[in-house]
């Protein structure tokens, strides 16, 4: 439609802040969503208030001033709340933690939609420190709520985001491996983004170490732990994430970063990796990448199949891909013995292991009569579960639905 452009939004979703980048084009560099016009204070506090002047909701800054002016209750914690199916009670009525999380969500959507043009969501990607299954159903169930104008929203952890915001970088800046240091609390963790062996496509992976973090010379901590971090690993850049790098603490451990690499500080680098995430929803990642992280597939798998006079192979679950999103399905047509061949393949092997399936007691018909319904869908990044289904052939040879459940495991 002439006047409206692709909105992308990333979001980094936490406990207690929430910060937002979005962009307008494919490849620029996301911007990222300032409550006070014109500040580089990027993280919004994840809270809600009632106003009970309008009997309207309020949301991050300005829900925390409405508490402390008196005209309202403020309620915060959404992430942690809405995990443990909290009910929060407003002016005598109660809302799951859920629907206000979705609430607050949709409201930080609008504020990045409002900076720009007349924009339509095209992708939104929300990023928090973990996921496990239940932080997923979590996610999944608030974006429902959110109903939201778009068919594409995408979960995924720190580390993943560190990833898409590393590959996106000049090459003076990646042409080697990329280290982050994330310091909160009393605990850091390092990461060190880096390819693995040349491979086509080039698979990436990210290292980590954690440290407890406490004493009273923060500083020569740090810099006892950089050599340790670093080993004998070539490293362009490093980025420093966290509100604990705040002030002039870093002297020696600063100078010793930055020999001979590049030192970034600030607190928007996962919201801006989701927004990089998002715009490559549309078109693919540099260079066809994979990234190989906790919650990715470890392995293809496919089906040898012949169509249009052509043998080719018909992919049902890609590596690289969130094993919660992952999975496909296709219709076949048998030929010959009653046994379907699937395909297993790392993404940087050349080889295959075959396992076959054999569908005992298919109903005997004749050859290429026979139609199955193949789906794959993973329970993990290491197991995919399959269901074929006999649909028949028609008239001539009606389906009997009968199923075969089969498990791969990587």
């Amino acid at each position: 439609m002439e006047g409206i452009e692709n909105l992308y939004v990333g979001i980094d979703l936490g406990d207690q802040h929430t910060m937002v980048s979005f962009a307008y084009q494919k490849n620029s560099e996301p911007e990222t969503v300032s409550p006070m016009a014109g500040s580089e204070i990027f993280q919004i506090p994840t809270a809600v208030a009632f106003r009970t002047g309008d009997h309207t909701f309020v949301y991050g800054e300005e829900a925390r001033r409405i508490a402390k002016a008196g005209l309202g209750n403020c309620e915060g914690a959404l992430l942690t709340r809405a995990l443990n199916g909290e009910q929060i009670v407003f002016d005598s009525k109660d809302y799951s933690a859920v629907t206000l999380l979705a609430m607050f969500l949709k409201k930080m959507i609008q504020m990045a939609g409002r900076l720009g043009p007349k924009a339509h969501l095209s992708h939104l990607v929300i990023c928090v420190e973990a996921l496990d299954a239940r932080m997923v159903q979590l996610l999944q169930d608030v974006t429902e709520a959110m109903e939201l104008e778009t068919g594409s929203v995408h979960f995924m952890d720190y580390k993943e985001s560190f990833y898409f915001y590393g590959i996106h970088q000049p090459p003076e800046l990646s042409s080697h491996a990329i280290a982050l240091f994330q310091y909160s609390g009393q605990q850091m963790k390092y990461w060190c983004l880096l390819q693995e062996l040349p491979s086509k496509p080039p698979v990436y992976t990210v290292r980590e170490k954690q440290f407890s973090f406490e004493g009273s010379s923060r500083d020569e901590l740090f810099a006892r732990l950089i050599p340790q971090c670093f080993e004998k690993q070539i490293i362009t850049t490093v980025y420093l994430v966290g509100e604990n790098f705040d002030g002039d603490w870093m002297k020696q451990s600063l100078r010793l970063i930055c020999q001979g690499r590049r030192a970034f500080l600030g607190k928007n680098l996962f919201s801006k990796g989701a927004c990089f995430a998002a715009m490559d929803m549309d078109g693919g990642r540099p260079g066809g990448s994979v990234y190989m992280g906790d919650h990715e597939m470890k392995y293809n798998v496919s089906l040898k199949v012949y169509e249009r006079g052509n043998i080719s192979f018909y992919t049902l679950v890609n590596a690289g891909e969130p094993w919660f999103e992952a999975g496909g399905s296709c219709e076949l047509i048998i030929d010959g013995k009653p046994t379907v061949d699937f395909w297993i393949q790392l993404p940087h092997s050349r080889e295959a292991k075959i396992e076959s399936l054999e569908l005992r007691d298919l109903p005997k018909r004749e050859n290429r009569t026979t139609r199955i319904l193949v789906e794959a869908k993973p329970g993990s990044d290491q197991i995919v579960n399959i269901r074929i289904t006999d649909l028949g052939f028609g008239e001539l040879a009606p389906g009997t639905m009968q199923q075969w459940q089969y498990t791969i495991r990587g």
